[in-house]
């Protein structure tokens, strides 16, 4: 489970880890100062890199800042 608490409102939630990512799903990344859209290219324990549309950018994330979108 990944927690989020609001420093704003001090509202907090949770969610579970993605455990079932495949090549070519479509993510969300939640990272810090930013989120990100695209598509998984490599599936690594922990680890997931993530490729931008049209091959903007590919970056590597934890695997609880990842959301099957």
């Amino acid at each position: 489970m990944v927690g989020y608490l609001c420093e704003q409102c001090a509202n907090a939630s949770t969610r579970p880890v993605e455990d079932d990512l495949e090549v070519y799903d479509i993510v969300r990344v939640d990272l810090p100062g930013t989120t990100l859209y695209g598509t998984v290219w490599q599936v690594e324990g922990d680890r997931v890199q993530v490729r931008g549309t049209g091959g903007a950018w590919l970056r590597r994330a934890e695997r609880r800042q990842v959301i099957l979108y």
